[in-house]
């Protein structure tokens, strides 16, 4: 919709200087003093602007030498599994150096990547696996209706151009068969908490997802929701107590949380997982 809201400024200066405490230089992403984070008031879905902002292909490169464990094994990856047939044909887009693809070959299904990191799709083809540089609207071009699924984790975050993305995922699809897609649940903590948590900031993210924008999207596309998933918070719960921890700004609280955190470690964590959902969100949806 092009009915939006202006969510709140960032100062770009301070992004840098962030990034740079994790060892990459990102000044040449930004070109103005002040990023702006929108709403879309009809999805909910929220997106930074401007969007020469956002990463490109040496960025990644750049993060996954200096954080190796960017591409891992994730919960998204397990349960993706529980939907997928040995007789289905698997798209994953953004398959960094082959965790998921890795799993499914050896669940004995069939799969291919795309990767737009040339360091790790040459990982990827030197550990036998199909994974290639290309856009998933490349893909779509001559593969329309041929895959039984396509799946991203943690990639449609990275995204400017959501529409055309995940309307060229579709495309690859056979009809029924299956979208599915990881990213991060900005409700919990990840933004609520910490407006300039750095990986959750451009160049690396291009947008927020939650709940209420990924259901949104039944509506936009010739897909139907089957079902959404939230990792759960006992998985992260140490990075989230400590976040919490740091992060919250009123003093009072953050002396109540400290204590309890303390004397009542067990309970706190307890009473927490049952209520707040985890840092991943999986939605499952199949084409119309």
């Amino acid at each position: 919709s092009k009915k939006i809201s202006l969510v709140a400024d960032f100062d770009v200066e301070r992004i840098i200087f962030d990034y740079e405490q994790i060892g990459i230089n990102v000044k040449r992403f930004f070109k103005s003093s002040v990023c702006k984070l929108y709403q879309c008031n009809k999805t909910g879905y929220r997106f930074y602007y401007p969007f020469m902002s956002i990463g490109d292909a040496k960025f990644y490169e750049d993060l996954s030498k200096n954080r190796k464990n960017y591409y891992s094994e994730r919960w998204e990856h397990k349960k993706t599994l529980q939907y997928i047939s040995k007789e289905d044909v698997v798209l994953e887009v953004g398959s960094g150096f082959g965790a998921f693809l890795l799993q499914l070959k050896s669940n004995g299904i069939k799969a291919k990547g795309l990767e737009l990191n040339n360091h790790a799709v040459t990982k990827c083809n030197d550990n036998g696996l199909d994974v290639r540089e290309l856009l998933i609207q490349d893909e779509a071009i001559n593969h329309k209706s041929s895959y039984d699924a396509v799946c991203y984790f943690q990639v449609l975050e990275h995204i400017t151009n959501v529409h055309s993305f995940i309307g060229a995922s579709v495309e690859t699809l056979k009809k029924g068969g299956k979208l599915i897609m990881g990213v991060p649940n900005n409700n919990p903590y990840l933004f609520i908490n910490d407006k300039y948590h750095t990986l959750n900031l451009p160049p690396h993210h291009a947008g927020l997802w939650n709940k209420k924008a990924l259901k949104s999207l039944e509506v936009i596309f010739s897909l139907k929701l089957e079902n959404i998933e939230f990792e759960p918070l006992e998985l992260t719960y140490t990075d989230f107590i400590s976040h919490q921890i740091k992060n919250l700004d009123n003093k009072f609280l953050n002396k109540i949380l400290r204590a309890i955190n303390r004397f009542f470690p067990k309970f706190l964590k307890y009473f927490l997982c049952k209520f707040i959902k985890g840092r991943n969100v999986l939605a499952v949806y199949s084409k119309i």
